[in-house]
């Protein structure tokens, strides 16, 4: 059976959009104020999507080089015009609605970095992580690494790759450590024992993993949830989104996001494996590889198995700057998707 029309791989799409509704719907229940703004990201993610897929992906990797500089440009903008908040520069501030740079250029950075030949990824990818990594936001930064990773190591063996992968990270984690915020640090120690302090910097952790739990396997309903409408846990729209969702709709309706990522990861793994071309290639691997990374470690943060970093849960979080990233990323590998054979994503 094929789900795929000539434009687009409704096999992609329809989980995607599947997972906007629930995010919307879980907004509606924790937040119900913030409705508007998320159908209006939803909107604009929507139109950014068609416009992108639309467009032949081979124009965009033709515009690489000025696609990168004018995306270093406007990730430096917070910089001058930016919006101060928590002791960090990311974004840029229009009436009631805040964009973050670093999210929107996210697609078109990894464009470039799997449109540039080998040697010059490198230098490629330093510059933007280190003006995300100053701004600060760590979340993300990792995230363009991971991407950034796969791209680069692609050319090498997988027991050369795992090697080299370990020894970055133990080489680099020493120095990491004493180059991020303490407040950062302060999330490392929180994760090994978040008892420590449970009134203060262990209380999201905690306040989590209770919400996750309390939904049991029905969960509670739709704004029933005692742990997320009596605003015990923080940030229950954004980070800890999945908590929420936990608790109002149980094991249920967190396995059934589970699987509506799968089917996404799925879809992306084999426009990688068909594509002929290796760009294509590449751009379907480092999108994997980032969206996978954004779920495991936003999923393991709730579940008090991963330190809290910021990264929010795709296309569930509330925030229009990740929605519209998102519509981006996907319309390019809907680009890329069209120049594969239709009979290379039937379902037998």
């Amino acid at each position: 059976m094929s789900f795929k029309s000539n434009y687009f791989d409704w096999w992609l799409i329809l989980p995607a959009v599947l997972l906007v509704i629930l995010g919307l719907a879980i907004i509606r229940s924790v937040f119900p104020v913030l409705v508007p703004f998320q159908l209006a990201f939803a909107i604009a993610a929507a139109v950014a999507f068609i416009l992108t897929a639309l467009v032949d992906y081979k124009i965009f990797q033709a515009l690489h080089l000025p696609i990168y500089i004018s995306s270093l440009v406007f990730l430096i903008t917070p910089f001058i015009f930016g919006l101060h908040s928590r002791g960090a520069l990311r974004w840029l501030q229009f009436g009631q609605i805040s964009i973050q740079p670093s999210e929107l250029i996210r697609p078109f950075l990894l464009l470039a970095f799997v449109t540039m030949s080998t040697r010059w990824r490198i230098i490629a990818f330093i510059i933007p992580a280190l003006i995300i990594f100053f701004q600060p936001d760590l979340g993300t930064t990792l995230v363009l690494t991971v991407g950034w990773l796969t791209v680069f190591l692609s050319n090498f063996s997988f027991r050369h790759t795992m090697l080299t992968g370990l020894a970055v990270f133990f080489l680099a984690a020493p120095l990491l450590w004493f180059i991020i915020k303490p407040y950062q640090r302060d999330r490392i120690l929180t994760f090994v024992n978040p008892y420590s302090d449970p009134l203060d910097r262990g209380y999201q952790v905690i306040q989590s993993v209770i919400t996750v739990g309390s939904g049991q396997f029905w969960g509670r309903g739709l704004g029933q949830g005692t742990q997320s409408q009596l605003r015990f846990l923080p940030e229950r729209h954004t980070d800890f989104i999945f908590a929420s969702l936990s608790e109002e709709l149980g094991f249920v309706g967190a396995a059934f996001t589970l699987i509506l990522f799968l089917i996404i990861m799925w879809r992306i793994y084999l426009l990688s494996q068909y594509a002929t071309n290796p760009v294509v290639t590449l751009y379907a691997l480092g999108t994997l590889t980032m969206l996978s990374f954004q779920i495991w470690v936003n999923i393991g943060m709730n579940l008090g198995l991963a330190p809290i970093t910021g990264i929010t849960l795709p296309f569930v979080s509330y925030g229009g700057s990740s929605l519209v990233s998102l519509g981006l990323t996907l319309g390019i590998l809907t680009s890329m998707n069209r120049q594969t054979s239709p009979s290379s994503f039937q379902i037998k």
